[in-house]
Parts: structure tokens; C-alpha cells; sequence
């Protein structure tokens, strides 16, 4: 459900996925998510440092170490993480919260997860009789629009935008992280709903969120198994039949650290070997395939009656 109106007590305690916010700054998009909430982070206004000692530059607004994390997004907001415990904001005056939110539940979220030693990968992930099955691509790509449309067609999205996994003694486990899909206004139109203003992601973007249902945020809490990974490809040519095709395991490795969330974080703070492990130890209980789709709404029935033959129709014949 979207979030209530009236303005959250200050400190904020939110919930997201295995995040306890204390929070000073109130996160809108927050006031209806849940979750086990083990890790307790603080977040608190002010007090961000200009330099991190020793570390990387990764460019003129991100500096990452081993166990801290500096980004300055100009006419926004300057981000301090350290230690997978703390976030410090310091907010450019009038800036609309939406946008502070933005870099808070994208870039920052995925610095938390990495600190805390959890893979966090640039997907959208679905439900189906306790199988996840998550779709990865760059920005763009489709990945919510293809879970807002299973979800029509029954299924059960876990996450958007970030794929949250966790290592299990007999599987890859799926931490729900997600209470609503990022969505362009084109596919809003695809799906017949009308964009919200409020719950527009970016000031200057047309894309907004669609809160899902409480209940549906609720069930998916059980950390269900990932059984597969979906890298999502276009095909040039837009009259061409979607294709799926098993891959091979180096190229499913190589395409996970690809799509491993802010990845350069890991990768400028001497651990990259530990995310060559994460995602090597995936496809030890996961499948990889290629997703090939020619990019049209119009055609998005084919990719779903595919993907629900090669993935889900087995488990619907059980229901």
C-alpha cells in the first residue's frame, strides 16, 4: 500500500528486509515496509565527512573503502556510510525528499548490503510456489515492467530493482527487500494504471512507484530459495520470437558480478575476490539462462506464455 500521509515521529524506526532504520530523516517510501529488521542501522542528519583517509576515488562524486563509503550527488545530498551500522545525510536545502530517498534506498542500500556481507544484484525478482526465479539487467532492461506483468498473472513479486540474496546451508536464499515496483510511465499505461505524482522516484524522471499490496509484502518474508537467474538481452530485430537459453557456468559467473549492485564498491575495497565466491556458490543451486526479447509492450504476452511454460506452468499444474 502506498504510505500513509501524516509525517513519521522523529527518530523513525523503519523496516526493510533485514534492516532496522533509526532514522532522522523520515523516509516516506518506508511508513508501510516490514521486515525481520536484525541489522539495526542508524541514520542521522549532518556530520558527513569531506574525505575518507586511504581512500579510493572512484570518481569526482564517490570514494569507497574498505569499510566506508563517501557519494556527493550535487544539488541533492552528500552520503556517509561506515561499517554497515551507520548512514549520515547532509541534505542540500530545498531539495524535494523523493530525490535524498533515491540515492538512500539505491546506491546507499546496496553499500549497507555489501558491508553486511550480503549480495545485492540489479534485479527484479518473482515467487512461485516457493521458487524465486530473478530477473537481471542494466537500467532499462525490463525487469520491473516483466515483474509487474507475472504479477498480474498470479505470481508473487519478492523484490524490484534489488535482488537481495543470502548463502543458506542448502541453498541461495532470497531476502524480500522490495514493498513496490519502479515503473516508467509507458509501462504504467501498458498495465492501464495512472501514475501517481506523489510517488514519483525522481524530481526529474517519469517514473514512479506502485506500492504492492501489504499483503503481498508480507508473504514473501520466508527468505524463499532461488532457484534461477534470468539475464535479460534485446534482439535488434523487433519481430523476433523471445528465446531462453541455458548458459554456461564462467559466462553466468562473469554476468552475475556484471549485475552485482554497485559492484565497484566491493571492487575498489579489495573485495572482489569474496564477490567471485558469492556468485561462483549461486550456481551451485541455481540455474543461469539468457533471456532474449524483442523490447515492445505490444509484445509482451509472448515473453510471459514463454516464461511461464519454461518456468512456472509445472508448478501451476500442482496448485
Amino acid at each position: 500500500m502506498p504510505p500513509g500521509e501524516p509525517t513519521a515521529p522523529t527518530p523513525c524506526v523503519f523496516y526493510l528486509g533485514p534492516f532496522r532504520f533509526e532514522s532522522e530523516f523520515d523516509v516516506r517510501e518506508l511508513h508501510a515496509s516490514s521486515g525481520p529488521g536484525e541489522i539495526a542501522v542508524s541514520i542521522r542528519l549532518g556530520g558527513v565527512p569531506h574525505a575518507i583517509p586511504g581512500a579510493t576515488q572512484v570518481d569526482e562524486y564517490c570514494q569507497v573503502a574498505p569499510a566506508e563509503y563517501l557519494l556527493d550527488i550535487p544539488g541533492v545530498a552528500r552520503y556517509y556510510v561506515r561499517d554497515g551500522r551507520e548512514v549520515r545525510i547532509e541534505i542540500v536545502p530545498g531539495t524535494p525528499p523523493a530525490n535524498v530517498s533515491t540515492y538512500l534506498l539505491g546506491s546507499v542500500f546496496g553499500v549497507l548490503c555489501h558491508q553486511n556481507g550480503l549480495l545485492p544484484l540489479h534485479g527484479s525478482a518473482v515467487e512461485c510456489a516457493g521458487d524465486v526465479t530473478a530477473f537481471l539487467g542494466d537500467s532499462g532492461a525490463g525487469k520491473s515492467t516483466l515483474a509487474a506483468c507475472l504479477q498480474r498473472r498470479g505470481h508473487l513479486v519478492v523484490s524490484d530493482d534489488i535482488c537481495l540474496l543470502q548463502s543458506g546451508p542448502d541453498a541461495m536464499r532470497v531476502i524480500p527487500v522490495a514493498g513496490w515496483l519502479k515503473l516508467w510511465n509507458k509501462s504504467l499505461q501498458h498495465l492501464g494504471e495512472t501514475p501517481v505524482e506523489q510517488d514519483r522516484v525522481f524530481s526529474t524522471d517519469d517514473k514512479f512507484r506502485v506500492f504492492l499490496p501489504t499483503s503481498t509484502a508480507d508473504t514473501a518474508r520466508q527468505r524463499p530459495r532461488l532457484a534461477r537467474v534470468v539475464f535479460l538481452a534485446r534482439d535488434s530485430d523487433p519481430q523476433a520470437k523471445p528465446s531462453l537459453h541455458p548458459l554456461q557456468l564462467l559466462e553466468a559467473i562473469a554476468g552475475l558480478m556484471e549485475m552485482t549492485y554497485v559492484g565497484y564498491v566491493p571492487a575498489h575495497a579489495g573485495q572482489q575476490s569474496s564477490i567471485f565466491r558469492q556468485c561462483a556458490n549461486v550456481f551451485q543451486h541455481a540455474q543461469a539462462w539468457r533471456l532474449t526479447v524483442p523490447w515492445d509492450l505490444a509484445r509482451l504476452d509472448s515473453v510471459l506464455d514463454l516464461l511461464e511454460t519454461e518456468f512456472f506452468q509445472s508448478h501451476d499444474a500442482t496448485l
